[in-house]
Formats: C-alpha cells, sequence, structure tokens
C-alpha cells in the first residue's frame, strides 16, 4: 500500500510520531512502577491503620507511649488515625508518589496528543478531511449513545427539561 501523497517534511512528521510513542513506552514503565509504590503505601497505612484500631481505646495507646513501646512520633500519630477513624485512610493527603505519578501520567496524554498530531499532519488533505468527517461521526454517534442512556435513566438535560414544561 503506497502513498500517492508525498511532502518532504511527512516522513519527518512520521519520525515525530515514532518518538512519541518511544517515549510514551518508557513512560508507562515509569508509571507502572510508581503505581506498584503507591499500592505499597496503601498496603503499608492499611497495615498501620489495622494496628491502631487493635487498640480499644486512647488509654491503650497512651499506655504503649508511657511504657516505651511507641515513639512520641508514633504516639502522635496512632491518637490522630484512632480519633480519625476510617476516614483516615480514606481521606489522607495524597503523597508524593501518589502526585509523581499523576504527573507522569499527564505527561503521557500530552504526549499522546502530540503524537495523533503528527500522524494527522501526515495525511495528505484529502485524508485529514476523511479523518475529521470520520472524528465528527464519532462524537455524534456518542452524544446520541449518551442521550439514549440518560433516557434510559430517566436523566434529561436542561434544555430537554425548558421545552417540555413549555
Amino acid at each position: 500500500m503506497g502513498r500517492k501523497y508525498l511532502r518532504p517534511d511527512t516522513e519527518g512528521y512520521l519520525l515525530e510520531a515514532e518518538a512519541c510513542k518511544e517515549a510514551i513506552r518508557e513512560l508507562e514503565r515509569l508509571a507502572a512502577k510508581l503505581e506498584r509504590k503507591v499500592a505499597r503505601e496503601k498496603a503499608k497505612r492499611q497495615t498501620e491503620f489495622a494496628q491502631v484500631m487493635a487498640y480499644r481505646s486512647e488509654i491503650e495507646i497512651q499506655d504503649d507511649y508511657g511504657y516505651g513501646f511507641l515513639t512520641e512520633r508514633q504516639y502522635d500519630h496512632y491518637l490522630e488515625l484512632f480519633r480519625a477513624g476510617s476516614e483516615a485512610m480514606e481521606n489522607h493527603p495524597p503523597t508524593v508518589v501518589e502526585i509523581a505519578e499523576k504527573v507522569v501520567r499527564r505527561v503521557i496524554r500530552d504526549i499522546f496528543e502530540d503524537q495523533q498530531e503528527w500522524q494527522f499532519s501526515a495525511l495528505s488533505p484529502e485524508q485529514q478531511e476523511a479523518e475529521r468527517k470520520r472524528a465528527e461521526q464519532a462524537q455524534l454517534e456518542w452524544k446520541r449513545k449518551i442521550a439514549e442512556i440518560k433516557k434510559r435513566r430517566g436523566i434529561f438535560d436542561n434544555d430537554e427539561n425548558t421545552s417540555a414544561g413549555s
């Protein structure tokens, strides 16, 4: 399958797109590594939470601190966890690793968009127009599908409610 439309810069566009793919592959590996670290941090928090919830009262935590089983830092942290309960697990502040994973995922999305742009730029004007029409058709189909789901669930847009009420 050969191309009929040739531009000198097309190969450069395709090289840029290929470079984006390579960068995405490497960043995906990094994101997976960070994701595993996040899972380990979560498991550690859950283990610690289970230890804290094994105490029946704050007095037991104070006793362990008094007998030297807990450091002052652990004591303060355990009291905080004990008082917050399960909300401490659900609403903890994000860790550096969690933020790093989000940053890497954002960079991956940006590079993916660049890759698509480079691939699109390498197309002939006719192919670009066909791709625009295909994307427009896909978007219309998606909107129809969403409207159908909303209709089945009894969810109406404001436009539909105002026109139905008139």
